[in-house]
């Protein structure tokens, strides 16, 4: 009896390492089908648009209004952009990485920054403790550093960044505000209301107060943190705050549900504007073309297109990413695509596969554009 049970226990046993691995190896394989898939099955937590050659290929939910992680980072490229173009700031300037280093919080960006300033160092570009204005442009972008994104907002200016919204014609879009900023106000809740954000009970209280303030609110504390942060030269405040310590997932969420959101919709045309090279004048689209059109520093991708450029972004719940491409032929197409309240194996199989996906909708592929009809629009 005892040796059928310890058998009985092995054998399931051996299954679930069998079936942790094959869930393991299949996350990890990028699948361009299953993103299809998926945006097909939910509806509700995805949305998508596509152009090809200036008509609308696809639409699905495309005037939803979802959260957009780093892919907002978009929008303060064109304002450095113009202000580079206007004079209006040295992109040559030096900017010592310790300024950058205020809005640096470890272990919330993947490494993002730390990957950054190891390619500046490799490429002879960090030089006596500084970097370039423009490579910390570029850094936002083909790094996704949110250290450079939120120093950023402090020198090109929250206001100025906004009003490219309407300039932009994007009605729908959401206010800007410092994210990395906002990941601080669980602590400074606890502090305003005399609550241990390391209890778990006075934590559900904290998150409670957080879900139910008005985004406005919400705004305004993350900016009156984000100028805390500015004064923060020797980190006394971050390290009083050691947000790793008491960072859970519950916080996360509730970052991700008050991200800036914006639409496929809007961001589709944004990308269009670029592709289409009308929008921006030449002395704009000289320095934004740079910063946005990083992926054609790979070699594949030079021998694949004319232009490539684009900016994605992702949370444990969100996945979105923007872009634009014109093939050797001449094809140009746009891609918008936003993926909203994903978890676990969503977000890793998205992740995984959004290469791959954006490979197949980009390339001109007569087969793919009538799957994506087909698929998306029965």
């Amino acid at each position: 009896m005892f040796l059928y049970i310890f058998i009985s226990i092995g054998i399931v046993v051996l299954l679930l390492v069998m079936g942790f691995f094959w869930l393991s190896h299949w996350t990890k394989k990028p699948d361009a089908d299953y993103v299809l898939k998926f945006i097909a099955k939910n509806p509700e937590r995805a949305s998508l648009s596509v152009i090809k050659n200036g008509k609308s290929l696809v639409n699905v939910q495309s005037n939803r209004l979802l959260s957009l992680a780093s892919t907002v980072k978009i929008i303060i490229a064109i304002e450095y952009a113009q202000q580079a173009a206007h004079t209006e700031i040295d992109p040559a300037e030096r900017i010592k990485t310790d300024d950058l280093a205020c809005f640096y919080i470890p272990g919330t960006d993947g490494g993002a920054h730390e990957a950054w300033l190891k390619t500046m160092e490799e490429q002879g570009r960090l030089q006596n403790g500084t970097v370039s204005l423009v490579d910390i442009a570029k850094g936002m972008i083909s790094h996704s550093s949110n250290a450079n994104t939120e120093f950023l907002m402090m020198w090109l200016g929250l206001d100025k960044i906004n009003a490219n919204l309407e300039k932009l014609q994007l009605s729908i879009h959401e206010q800007i505000y410092p994210f990395v900023s906002a990941l601080f106000i669980p602590y400074e809740i606890a502090h305003q209301k005399k609550l241990d954000i390391h209890d778990k009970k006075d934590a559900k209280k904290i998150a409670a107060y957080i879900e139910d303030i008005s985004q406005t609110a919400y705004i305004e504390e993350s900016i009156r943190i984000h100028d805390k942060l500015i004064q923060d030269i020797k980190g006394d405040y971050k390290n009083k705050v050691n947000i790793k310590a008491w960072h859970n997932i519950a916080f996360d969420r509730l970052v991700s549900k008050r991200f800036v959101c914006s639409t496929a919709s809007e961001y589709v045309s944004i990308v269009r504007r670029m592709n289409e090279g009308m929008y921006f004048s030449s002395r704009i689209w000289e320095h934004l073309q740079p910063i946005m059109e990083w992926p054609m520093n790979g070699k594949r991708n030079q021998r694949r297109f004319k232009s490539l450029g684009g900016k994605g972004g992702s949370t444990a719940y969100i996945l979105t990413y923007a872009f634009y491409a014109e093939d050797k032929q001449g094809n140009k197409t746009e891609l918008a695509v936003f993926f909203n309240d994903i978890y676990g194996y969503e977000t890793v199989k998205l992740s995984n596969s959004s290469s791959v996906f954006q490979s197949a909708v980009l390339t001109d592929s007569p087969d793919w554009d009538n799957k994506l009809k087909t698929f998306l629009e029965r």
